[in-house]
């Protein structure tokens, strides 16, 4: 099936039971807009952890009025984050157990909340963001999510970075401005998350290089590493 036929069976099958979860970067933008496409009502919601750069805010509200749907916006628990700062400090994402639970308690749980309430998760991965997505990601599958079992669709795992972009360029799809920057120094953003965790690089990194720099990892944050490992 092509991702538009996919996202239109899926939701007039599901219906509320479905959503299309975005940390509101170029892949969920465009799965928004091939859903809007379809014609059949869809869900979206956004996990927002509270570190987000101003553009991505912008985005948010952007979306909602280009496509005139609202975005679930989910938070972390305020009690859960002052537990994190009493006891690793203000500045937790610097260290490797401190950036693990602060990425538990500002993304991981707030999804497993919401997870409660669907049986499909759409998700924006792609097979060519890292070796890791590469080797275990698959198109649909059944993942556990903590106790939760839920089917997960990634209806762009075989579209690359350039079909996203000339995608969004040919349907005008909104996408995160900072995609646009570049530093004196010649740095882009190449994913775009919570501020402290999220650089731009130079075109010779890694692909992942520049989320958690000091980190050399899967580069996950825990919210595809359960069940089938995607």
């Amino acid at each position: 099936m092509e991702p538009g036929e996919l996202l239109a069976l899926t939701f007039e099958t599901f219906g509320k039971r479905a959503a299309i979860g975005t940390s509101l970067q170029k892949t969920g933008s465009v799965i928004i807009d091939l859903a809007a496409k379809t014609g059949v009502e869809f869900s979206v919601f956004f996990v927002d952890t509270l570190f987000n750069y101003d553009e991505t805010m912008e985005l948010y509200d952007e979306i909602q009025s280009h496509y005139g749907i609202a975005i679930e916006r989910l938070v972390p628990n305020p009690d859960d984050i002052e537990d994190l700062y009493q006891h690793y400090g203000q500045f937790p994402f610097f260290s490797s157990l401190g950036r693990a639970r602060c990425c538990e308690i500002r993304k991981r749980l707030p999804l497993l909340e919401k997870l409660k309430d669907l049986d499909v998760w759409i998700s924006g991965l792609r097979s060519d963001q890292s070796d890791h997505r590469q080797q275990n990601t698959q198109k649909i599958s059944v993942v556990g999510m903590g106790d939760i079992e839920v089917v997960k669709i990634n209806p762009l795992i075989d579209w690359d970075a350039d079909q996203i972009d000339a995608y969004i360029e040919e349907n005008k799809v909104p996408y995160n401005k900072l995609y646009d920057y570049e530093s004196p120094y010649g740095e882009k953003f190449r994913e775009i998350g919570c501020k402290p965790c999220h650089i731009p690089v130079k075109d010779e990194a890694p692909k992942r290089a520049g989320k958690w720099p000091w980190e050399n990892s899967h580069k996950e944050c825990g919210l595809h590493l359960d069940g089938s490992g995607i």
